[in-house]
């Protein structure tokens, strides 16, 4: 069974072990558990009730950004992130919002994908933007508008 849960204070621990096995350079706890404050929503995916992945969306005025979206290695290949973007999604069009933005590395081609078949597109480039064990990496805007 399949399930998605509101990130808060008391529950978002096992969601942040899964953002640290989503990156290479993941985000303090504390940070984390900011985007759990206002402006933020951020929801869990429990598959048989284990943690399998998670989002962290930015909701301003009009506009949402994904923030963050992973599933947990142990869970990956089976669609999961479809049901977490088209829950965010479907959260976004509720709030009313005009238009979604993302940033992913430009070596995720899985994640590229999933957000093309979304309907996002590629706006920007910002070169050298990420972090890695080697150098530095592309970091790809992209955005998607869901209405006028």
């Amino acid at each position: 069974m399949t399930d998605l849960i509101q990130l808060n204070q008391d529950n978002y621990r096992c969601a942040y072990a899964i953002h640290c096995q989503g990156h290479t350079h993941p985000w303090s706890e504390p940070v984390f558990a900011d985007c759990l404050t206002d402006n933020y929503q951020a929801y869990a995916l429990l598959q048989d009730d284990m943690y399998a992945g998670l989002y962290v969306g930015l909701f301003v005025v009009d506009e949402a950004t994904l923030m963050d979206i992973a599933v947990g290695e142990a869970f990956r290949g089976r669609g999961l992130s479809k049901v977490l973007m088209s829950h965010f999604l479907a959260l976004c069009v509720n709030k009313h919002m005009h238009c979604v933005w993302l940033e992913v590395r430009a070596s995720n081609v899985a994640a590229i994908g999933l957000y093309q078949a979304y309907g996002f597109e590629q706006i920007e480039c910002r070169k050298d933007y990420y972090e890695t064990q080697d150098g530095r990496e592309d970091a790809l805007m992209m955005k998607l508008v869901l209405g006028d």
